[in-house]
């Protein structure tokens, strides 16, 4: 796509979706001036969905009479090569999901002021749209709905943004919700969500609450191993002290995130600027001092250290975790004629060690007992036959069981001589 509009120039695509794609353009004026923008098309795929497209122009719509500081601009909507496009202000630097990414990666918590700064500077771009009024005079009513790292823009000079209010649900919306539908990232929903209630700008405060709850203590709040259990600990709405993670925080600071992250939204803060003013009002107490500036500083740290790491070595990891397992008997180190050891992950590959599938078979081999004879009316356990050679029938003074006896610990021997050649086979690598 060389371009999608005659005033618009594309360079190169940025970001992808399963919906949309977002490209750094350049918008031209007849002048000749230019201006760096980012272009958010949807894909041709979805524009014969025409309640997709109804969304996407109302995202435009709506997006278009915000103006904050805080919030992405939006330049212009148009059409082109039969697809919708959005013109928005270009954000040079990263997404708060990433940010947080780096900050594990690199051994660096959010500084505790940092957490807050941010928090602070999202809180005013919702409370403005929050509270934004229409042309008419009247509540706009918007809920972003969709507060999540993702959609949460940082820069490099230390900007904070709000952007993609794709579910913002306004009084002035075309396009209505369905009833039963959860909309949002499910580890970022308020429980009023999924209990399927009515939402209002407290849904947005719940999820702000989330995200400083994960900068300060570097972990994710709601993560189960599926969607629906995710959805289930959102229900439940069981939040540990983030101090508890973090001991330099204090219980000052556990108030303000619990009380944001409170289940019962009457007992929640009750805008994004009260929280923005708890949040404020800590900084000043602590004599903690930040600005854009030194959030710009820490992201060029994080991406000075992140280029800086040493690249990921695989086989220490895995020599780290054998060792772990065998210091707590999770593996026998002396399996067969040979004692295993760090070498053999560098050989065979220590993810693909199939040990205990080995003794898993082992055990459901039909070993555990020979069945009884005229002569020995009982079954003789497979410990007690492996114990001594005493405790085979003829050594205790029992008579011999003839050819069918015989035969049956021909077959026993020879089992456990095919076991134990595959055991040395496998371990030396002749196997796979």
């Amino acid at each position: 796509m060389a371009s999608v509009h005659q005033r618009y120039r594309i360079i190169e695509k940025i970001d992808a979706g399963g919906m949309a794609e977002i490209y750094r353009g350049e918008a031209v004026s007849l002048e000749g001036f230019s201006r760096a923008v980012a272009i958010k098309r949807i894909l041709p795929s979805m524009c014969s969905d025409p309640k997709f497209v109804s969304m996407f122009l109302d995202e435009a719509r709506l997006s278009m009479q915000l103006t904050h500081g805080n919030i992405v601009q939006i330049f212009d909507l148009g059409k082109a090569d039969d697809t919708y496009f959005v013109v928005m202000e270009l954000i040079e630097g990263l997404n708060l999901r990433r940010l947080m990414q780096k900050s594990i990666d690199t051994g660096k918590p959010f500084p505790v002021p940092i957490a807050c700064y941010v928090t602070m500077e999202i809180c005013r771009g919702l409370a403005y749209a929050h509270e934004k009024d229409g042309a008419d005079g009247k509540p706009l009513s918007i809920v972003h709905r969709d507060v999540s790292p993702p959609n949460v823009l940082l820069s490099k000079q230390g900007e904070v943004k709000i952007t993609d209010f794709g579910l913002a649900k306004a009084a002035s919306h075309v396009t209505g919700t369905d009833a039963g539908v959860i909309k949002g990232k499910f580890a970022y929903l308020s429980p009023e969500v999924v209990d399927g209630k009515e939402v209002d700008l407290r849904t947005d405060v719940y999820a702000v609450g989330i995200m400083l709850w994960e900068m300060l203590t570097g972990r994710k709040l709601f993560a189960g191993q599926t969607d629906l259990a995710t959805v289930e600990l959102v229900r439940k709405g069981n939040v540990e002290k983030p101090s508890t993670l973090r001991t330099e925080l204090d219980e000052e600071l556990d108030r303000t995130v619990l009380k944001a992250l409170a289940r019962n939204p009457k007992r929640r803060f009750q805008s994004a600027r009260a929280l923005e003013a708890a949040l404020s009002a800590y900084l000043y107490k602590h004599n903690y001092r930040v600005t854009a500036s030194d959030v710009g500083e820490w992201l060029r740290q994080l991406e000075s250290d992140t280029k800086d790491a040493a690249p990921f070595d695989v086989l220490a990891v895995l020599r780290a975790e054998f060792e772990a397992a065998a210091r707590s008997q999770r593996i026998d180190m002396h399996l067969g004629q040979r004692p295993l050891g760090p070498t053999d992950l560098r050989a065979r590959g220590g993810a693909t060690l199939p040990i205990a599938d080995l003794l898993g078979k082992l055990q459901t081999l039909p070993l555990e007992d020979l069945p009884p004879t005229a002569d020995s009316p009982s079954m003789v356990p497979l410990a007690e036959r492996l114990d001594a050679p005493e405790t085979l029938p003829e050594v205790r003074g029992l008579p011999g069981q003839g050819k069918s006896s015989r035969g049956a610990w021909i077959g026993v021997a020879v089992a456990l001589a095919v076991v134990g050649a595959a055991v040395a086979a496998w371990q030396l690598g002749l196997i796979p």
